[in-house]
């Protein structure tokens, strides 16, 4: 695992609309949150299952609704980004062997 992590929380205008910002060495991940609901990874954007407000937000990280994904699907990506950041490339095979 990376030894710096550096997480900032940035609010997007509502207390409904939130990007947390996760840094490491390795990079960085943008997740956006709709009150306590992970919708959106770096411009990777939920399809609206949940409200009018909500949908704003998801409007402003993906405009063309033809783009946007599943809600699992925008949570395995989160996933998959966030391991990239937090894990050393050696740390994910010995993982990957383990499953």
């Amino acid at each position: 695992m990376v030894k710096d992590i550096n997480i900032s929380l940035d609010n997007l205008g509502t207390v409904n609309k939130n990007c947390v910002t996760i840094a490491t060495d390795k990079g960085s991940v943008d997740l956006y949150f709709s009150y306590k609901t992970l919708v959106g990874v770096d411009g990777v954007c939920s399809v609206n299952d949940w409200g009018n407000t909500t949908g704003k937000l998801l409007n402003e990280i993906q405009p063309d609704k033809s783009q946007r994904k599943p809600h699992s699907e925008v949570l395995e990506e989160a996933q998959r980004r966030l391991k990239a950041v937090m894990f050393k490339d050696s740390e994910l095979i010995v993982e990957s062997l383990a499953e």
